[in-house]
């Protein structure tokens, strides 16, 4: 075999590995893919570990037959605003949580509602330090889309998946 054919796969190789690291690839820390069971005045809460050194990326794509809420909190203290309401009692504030991933979700035909990261359920960076907390509310948190006039359990469909950035 020729010495530039070998350097040249052999640079190939290296290049699309390194393109697979940098790319974003990395590390899946947190995966959700299965439905679940929200009672009204409350949420489906997932603690996601920390992933800020050397980062991370969260990516979901929730649907359920009625509206409801995506959070995504990125500190303690704000969560704890969160179970403070939903416990029954008062916060001080009411944080929306990271608004570039928290989100409502949007009626996108007869019974069907879904909420997603931006841009089409792509991948969103996480560089504060955690742990987080991710949140499919079904109450009236905010006032956004709260259970309505008829409080029942709320079947949501969760797609989650936070990866970390693999360091090269």
């Amino acid at each position: 075999m020729d010495r530039r054919a070998i350097l040249s796969t052999a640079a190939l190789g290296v290049a699309g590995g390194l393109a697979g690291c940098i790319g974003g690839g990395g590390e899946v820390v947190t995966t959700v893919q299965r439905t679940v069971s929200v009672q009204p005045g409350q949420g489906w809460i997932k603690e996601i570990p920390d992933v800020s050194n050397p980062g991370g990326a969260i990516r979901y794509h929730a649907k359920a037959d009625r509206p409801f809420d995506v959070y995504f909190f990125s500190s303690e203290e704000s969560f704890m605003f969160y179970d403070t309401y939903t416990d029954g009692d008062e916060p001080a504030l009411t944080p929306a949580g990271d608004t570039d991933v928290s989100a409502t979700a949007e009626k996108v035909a007869k019974d069907a509602y879904e909420a997603e990261t931006q841009k089409g359920g792509a991948r969103q960076p996480i560089d504060d330090s955690g742990p987080y907390y991710f949140v499919v509310d079904h109450s009236d948190y905010r006032d956004e889309a709260g259970p309505g006039d008829e409080p029942a359990p709320l079947d949501v469909f969760v797609d989650l998946t936070v990866t970390q950035r693999k360091l090269l």
